[in-house]
């Protein structure tokens, strides 16, 4: 018999994921109902105590339910206590979580009704249920139609809830009687739907108010698909903030452009053409882009790879000048990452410590990435597809080649190499080859000024083949440079070291230090 299995004809129904929003909501409703339940035991079990030990509270009418009085508070103490055990004892769907909320406030204020009609005539339960509403329009995180229900019950409630008693309850309709009759009844009807109907509109209103907020929260919190968590920091271009993608919950930084009202066209187009040219970078040592768009308001952001680590700058400012052998395993990297860029005819023109990260990936440690092409430019694209003006430096002037100072739109990737030589510098002297009282001051002696060796004013012992590797890099004329990065990085592997700085010994050195 050929035993073959039965097809399987069950339909897969495709369930829709909660949006952040709903997910922000859920847990912030399991939160505001464990604290609502905890501050419905307490509150009724004072209550409880107050009018059943403490002072009698007796019945106003004689009705088949008068010996159970004290049963009405007890009911309200149990019903949230197992509505806390309900919501303690797992992580529920926002669904449930409503459903649990609003059973749980319907029935408490029903249960006053109750009270007020069978034990306490002359009163209309005006405290009890506006405490119920609008403790729960002020914690509970719901939407304006629950709110609109559950005020619905509490200022109908009582009408419905009087009018059963009346004409079902033959002690009720002895007590009206005795009080004037059917007219009184009708004026106390009448009055206690008025005041908790005012009630229940004035809940709806805060609920309404308090729901917008947060959804207005959470959209100001939202560019796209990213769920911004906190600021990183800012650069030239913009703002770098913590994020995470709406529904993967990957990690991320997202980059949003800043710009002055003047100058947002300009610099939208170069913020763009950043995204569009970083994105076809492949090269490991390479920040990966993600994903870029522009919101409603032309807000124009990308979402890159978040990195832990440090950069450069940090490194220094912490831990002072760095190993010979450690600053050419980092600037072979970086030269990898500038060769594909450059062969793609992109020049990244901000080559600067802060923009060379150190971090670790996958057991690799002090694994390179270069981050911010914010200043990246085509150098092969004609001269009228160009953005940046004539006359504008971009870069930084600490570590600035001279070209880009006197010529900015007239730079290759030789000018990143100079910007390379200066980090080089920095890393094993401690100070970038200039310094000056103004960056005017500081461009000037890139343009003219020829730094003196890092050998010579380095405290660390530098081998000759690197002290001649960074004064290349420094040459003023892009010609007297190494013509490539993969030159220039060719350079640095042919220097030795009896002990070459390794991936082994970068994951020792990250073990003992730390910036925390």
């Amino acid at each position: 018999m050929d035993n073959q299995r039965t097809p399987d004809r069950s339909i897969d129904i495709a369930v829709e994921p909660p949006t952040p929003f709903e997910e922000e909501q859920r847990e912030l409703m399991q939160r505001r109902l464990r604290l609502i339940c905890f501050l419905g035991v307490v509150i009724a079990g004072v209550v409880h105590l107050f009018y059943v030990s403490v002072i009698g509270r007796p019945a106003t009418v004689i009705t088949p339910f008068t010996p159970y009085v004290a049963v009405v508070y007890d009911l309200h103490v149990a019903s949230f206590g197992v509505a806390a055990l309900l919501v303690y004892a797992r992580n529920w769907s926002l669904r449930v979580l409503v459903s649990i909320d609003l059973t749980l406030f319907t029935f408490n204020i029903l249960l006053t009704h109750f009270f007020a009609v069978v034990f306490d005539l002359y009163k209309v339960p005006v405290f009890a249920v506006s405490m119920l509403l609008f403790l729960h329009a002020s914690f509970v995180p719901v939407r304006v139609s629950a709110q609109a229900a559950l005020a619905a019950v509490g200022a109908l409630g009582f009408a419905v809830a009087a009018s059963l008693g009346y004409a079902l309850i033959p002690g009720i309709q002895e007590f009206w009687r005795a009080a004037d009759g059917l007219t009184a009844f009708r004026a106390t009807l009448v009055e206690g739907t008025f005041l908790l109907g005012l009630l229940a509109i004035v809940s709806v209103t805060i609920t309404k108010a308090l729901y917008h907020m947060r959804l207005s929260l959470h959209k100001a919190r939202r560019l796209g698909n990213y769920i911004i968590e906190r600021e990183l920091g800012e650069g030239g271009m913009g703002q770098v903030y913590i994020a995470q993608h709406a529904l993967i919950r990957r990690p991320t930084a997202l980059k949003v452009m800043k710009a002055a009202p003047d100058e947002e066209d300009s610099y939208l187009a170069r913020f763009e053409r950043e995204v569009r040219l970083s994105a076809t970078l492949t090269h490991p040592n390479t920040i990966t882009i993600y994903d870029f768009g522009r919101t409603g308001r032309d807000t124009f952001y990308y979402a890159m790879e978040y990195l832990e680590g440090l950069n450069l700058e940090q490194l220094v400012d912490h831990f002072g000048p760095v190993r010979p052998e450690r600053v050419v395993f980092i600037l072979t990297q970086v030269c990898g990452s500038l060769a594909e860029a450059h062969d793609k005819g992109i020049v990244h023109r901000d080559i600067k410590p802060s923009n060379i990260l150190l971090s670790h990936r996958g057991g690799l440690y002090d694994f390179v990435k270069v981050l911010d092409f914010g200043l990246a430019k085509q150098f092969k694209l004609d001269e009228a597809t160009s953005v940046t003006r004539t006359g504008v430096l971009l870069g930084t002037p600490m570590y600035v080649a001279p070209e880009a100072a006197r010529t900015p739109d007239r730079v290759d990737g030789r000018a990143d190499l100079y910007c390379l030589g200066a980090v080089a510098y920095w890393m094993l002297v401690g100070r970038p080859p200039f310094e000056a009282a103004s960056s005017l001051e500081v461009i000037a002696e890139h343009i003219k000024e020829r730094p003196l060796p890092p050998a010579e004013v380095s405290e660390l012992a530098i081998p000759w083949e690197l002290n001649q590797v960074v004064m290349r890099c420094l040459e003023k004329d892009p010609e007297d440079r190494f013509q490539a990065a993969r030159e220039m990085g060719a350079a640095l592997r042919g220097i030795s070291f009896e002990l070459p700085w390794t991936h082994e010994r970068a994951r020792e050195w990250w073990a003992l230090h730390s910036l925390e």
